[in-house]
């Protein structure tokens, strides 16, 4: 698994030329897929660390939509969070390591945090016409919808919708009525077309990166919470027991 220092430098400096100062720029760092794909989905965290939740967001994508291929990308700067726990470039390790085990799975990394800088960043990176369909959480898809990050938000919306579908994920409390309220609201109705829902198990509820980070630090388990490959990368690297 490329865990060694070599590999987790060279991560390091790939990250690091990505930069929100300059425009919008992706790279596959990990490539799986089939030629051409039309219809690619991309589940865009944190991944600190990936879960078996970010697993059932992948399969059940991928399955409801008929979907080509997925990406897991991972973006240099995230506009809510700051770096903590595993730093990028080990996170970056565990998504290809994880990544590798599967079929039609790549992986990116993103220089922007913000969708519409994110779709300009991927489209270079794929045929024209192609369509991507952005994985989230209903929490992230309120946010899509908030005019405090845009300067223009009306007309970014429409540049990011021509080309992106997303796929809203409902968990725990929030039940397709209250998907279906939101997606009629005056901001968000013109584009509800292009929203689409899946509803994660029961079992996965539950698991996210901060139970993960928590178990870790009270000497809990975590293989039921993440993949065997993510977990023994957290052993290997030594991650978030402090």
């Amino acid at each position: 698994m490329p865990f060694d220092e070599q590999t987790l430098n060279r991560y390091h400096t790939l990250i690091n030329q990505l930069t929100p100062q300059d425009p919008p720029t992706a790279q596959i760092i990990h490539q799986s897929t089939p030629d051409h794909p039309k219809h690619v989905g991309i589940l865009d965290a944190s991944f600190n660390p990936l879960t078996l939740a970010h697993e059932s967001l992948i399969n059940t994508s991928r399955e409801t939509l008929k979907l080509d291929t997925m990406l897991l990308m991972l973006s240099h700067a995230n506009v809510d969070k700051g770096i903590f726990g595993a730093n990028l470039a080990q996170r970056l390790a565990m998504m290809i390591a994880y990544a590798k085990q599967q079929s039609n799975l790549s992986v990116a990394i993103c220089s922007h945090a913000r969708f519409v800088d994110k779709i300009v960043a991927l489209t270079p990176c794929y045929a024209p016409n192609t369509q991507f369909y952005f994985v989230v959480g209903y929490d992230t898809l309120i946010r899509i919808f908030d005019a405090k990050y845009y300067s223009d938000m009306p007309s970014d919306l429409q540049k990011l919708f021509k080309t992106c579908h997303f796929i809203a994920a409902n968990r725990e409390e929030n039940d397709q009525e209250v998907l279906d309220v939101f997606l009629k609201k005056e901001a968000v109705h013109p584009f509800a077309n292009r929203i689409h829902t899946i509803t994660l198990p029961n079992s996965m509820a539950h698991i996210s990166s901060t139970t993960v980070r928590n178990n870790i630090q009270s000497n809990q388990p975590i293989e039921h919470l993440v993949p065997e490959v993510i977990a023994k990368a957290i052993y290997n690297l030594h991650l978030y027991s402090s």
